[in-house]
């Protein structure tokens, strides 16, 4: 497999979330659900992916997006503002970062 050097403007989102006790499975539902129907009409969202940790207590969610600004329109929106709402409340801890590709290889 062979890489390259990234150049653009694409953002990844990521973000470690641990739901409350009583509240994992509660948690997925809603993320999963939001992942299947709204994410795919949010403009300038390439992908992402919601993994599960070994230890079954705390999940990461990853978002691609094309660009800073597709990003910033996301989060300035009222549908991710609806979505938030509705999570924030199950979760004890969440911790939210953006990073920009340095070097690539494969397909992520």
């Amino acid at each position: 497999m062979t890489g390259t050097f990234a150049s653009g403007d694409e953002i990844v989102t990521l973000s470690r979330v641990t739901p409350k006790s009583g509240q994992k499975d509660r948690f997925v539902e809603i993320q999963t659900q939001f992942q299947q129907s709204v994410a795919p009409e949010i403009e300038g969202l390439i992908g992402g992916r919601f993994y599960a940790a070994e230890d079954s207590q705390s999940f990461v969610i990853m978002s691609r997006f094309r660009s800073r600004q597709d990003i910033e329109n996301w989060t300035g929106s009222e549908r991710f503002a609806a979505h938030m709402a509705r999570v924030r409340p199950l979760l004890e801890a969440a911790r939210p970062d953006r990073f920009t590709v340095l070097y690539q290889s494969g397909i992520v």
